[in-house]
């Protein structure tokens, strides 16, 4: 490959359809991690695989593969991206629609983030192939990202032997660094009313879905401020309609660029729960526990510098942003890790509008190949 040049295409995105023909919803990833495996089996490569599947109780742990290099002894470039999707994720069929590829929608794409996964492997097959000098490259593809970053907290970093990398986990155009995301409090409210006959003796009872309703409408729900959102996400309760509910549950979360803000909207949250509990004549039992911590980078470290470096040389312009969204960057931060998140093309991700353009693609993996590349640069790593 020519520098600013990245793998065939056709070839990556033939990587990228079988990935997404994978099954792999939280907790499933057993197929995608036995396709990296084969995959990198047929290169060569070391792999480890951790604990992490034990501990979550998935069907596999966290997959790291070392992508070792003759030219200089710098530490490897961590390049991370998860191997499990949201649902629906079963079955997906591929549409190629000429200049994106989408789900033929029933399903989500997975191109959140298989097209980070396909990206990577594409690029580590033609370095490979053609011979060409790079960093050292450590790959570390996680499970269990899309309910909490679950892969990446049991993650054993005392494995690695990068000390900086890229997370291709990022919606929005290519060219997005994402150098700062929000940390995020997850809330569970459990209210015990009183349950009777709906239909014979209704006032002997306390309804706490009526209770978690009243406490539901007296929240402050959505965008706060600029770093500050919440939300109420899954409500369960009662067992029969002929029975007044004596039983439900609220959960949500609060996300925040600032621990303060969390720690404020957080008590603002169990207040109004506290004072519609009483009202009623409920019980109440709530919790709230931080899922993960806000991270925020320099625009001078190292993967920003590298990472901006290499997408203009690739024809792409760089910009900086902040995220609303959490991903294995924010575990990895925490743990001593310098990691930003690049923007890798992703369209309605969540959805089964769920899309990429295929130019995005392509822009991602030559991004990856050429920052592999001039990562051998001693002087230039010295300056950075």
């Amino acid at each position: 490959m020519k520098p600013g040049e990245g793998p065939d295409p056709e070839r990556l995105f033939s990587i990228f359809i079988d990935l997404v023909r994978l099954d792999s919803e939280s907790g499933n990833e057993g197929p995608v991690s036995g396709y990296i495996k084969g995959f990198c089996s047929r290169l060569g490569l070391k792999q480890v695989e951790d604990k992490a599947g034990e501990a979550a109780g998935g069907e596999c742990g966290n997959l790291i593969v070392r992508v070792p290099c003759d030219a200089l002894s710098l530490a490897p470039i961590i390049m991370n991206a998860h191997m499990d999707t949201v649902g629906p994720g079963t079955g997906v069929v591929v549409e190629d629609a000429g200049d994106r590829f989408a789900s033929r929608g029933d399903t989500v794409l997975g191109a959140d983030c298989k097209a980070g996964v396909a990206a990577i492997l594409a690029a580590v097959e033609a370095l490979r192939e053609d011979g060409d000098a790079h960093r050292a490259l450590e790959l570390v593809f996680t499970v269990q990202e899309e309910i909490g970053l679950v892969g990446a907290s049991h993650l054993d970093t005392s494995l690695l032997a990068g000390e900086w990398g890229v997370v291709l986990d990022g919606s929005g155009p290519v060219g997005g660094i994402v150098v700062e995301a929000p940390g995020q409090d997850q809330v569970k409210f459990t209210l015990r009313g009183r349950a009777a006959h709906a239909g014979v003796e209704p006032e002997k009872g306390v309804s706490a879905i009526a209770c978690a309703a009243e406490a539901i409408a007296g929240l402050r729900l959505g965008r706060h401020d600029e770093g500050t959102t919440s939300n109420i996400g899954l409500i369960s309760g009662g067992t029969a309609v002929n029975i007044v509910p004596e039983l439900a549950v609220v959960e949500g979360e609060i996300r925040g660029l600032s621990a303060s803000r969390l720690a404020e909207e957080g008590e603002a949250m169990l207040d109004v729960f506290r004072r519609a509990a009483e009202k009623c004549g409920c019980g109440l039992d709530a919790q709230l526990w931080r899922q993960f911590e806000h991270f925020k980078l320099d625009e001078r470290s190292r993967p920003v510098m590298h990472l901006k470096r290499a997408m203009q040389s690739c024809g792409v312009e760089p910009y900086l942003t902040t995220s609303g969204g959490g991903s294995d960057a924010n575990v990895l931060n925490l743990a001593g890790l310098q990691m930003a998140v690049m923007h890798i093309g992703l369209v309605d991700a969540h959805s089964k509008e769920e899309h990429i353009l295929k130019a995005d693609l392509v822009a991602v993996a030559r991004v990856v190949a050429e920052l592999a590349r001039q990562c051998i640069d001693v002087e230039r790593e010295a300056r950075c």
